[in-house]
């Protein structure tokens, strides 16, 4: 939902992998002082190098204080519907498998711009992580359906 608001109204947009560093190296080499993952974590680069809950909590708080109640305020964009599903596999790095890696691309192609696919492995378990997002529910449990599927044929 937040990109495509952003995408509506002109605002830039990037994406970096999993994990505030990650997030971190994508801002500094843009030149952003806004970076967040999905989880929660949002850095605010002008203030620190990693995400911090309190310092967020104080600039929303900050922002509402100027700029109106939250409803109104984070009500900019619709929410897009989103499964996460995880995975238990023996070994989580099966995703780095190329004839995977292959097949589950053309999956997320075949989304187009009905929804958005996303496959890692879990940075602290056995676990592969599938994310499928789109404003189209039969379509997120298909789609999560057929990748796992795929997932534990490989595994």
């Amino acid at each position: 939902g937040l990109e495509n608001y952003f995408k509506s109204n002109n605002i830039k947009f990037h994406r970096a992998d999993v994990g505030d560093r990650y997030v971190k190296e994508k801002m500094n080499s843009l030149k952003y002082n806004l970076g967040g993952e999905q989880s929660g974590h949002i850095i605010l680069g002008n203030f620190a190098t990693t995400g911090d809950g309190l310092l967020v909590a104080l600039e929303v708080l900050n922002s509402l204080k100027n700029n109106g109640k939250a409803s109104k305020v984070f009500s900019v964009f619709k929410k897009v519907p989103q499964v996460l599903e995880n995975i238990k596999v023996k070994n989580k790095n099966i995703v780095e498998n190329k004839s995977l890696k292959e097949k589950i691309n053309q999956i997320d192609k075949s989304l187009k711009q009905e929804g958005r696919l996303l496959v890692r492995k879990s940075g602290t378990e056995n676990v592969v992580r599938i994310m499928v997002e789109s404003s189209d529910k039969k379509l997120i449990k298909d789609t999560v359906n057929e990748v796992k599927k795929l997932i534990l044929n490989y595994a």
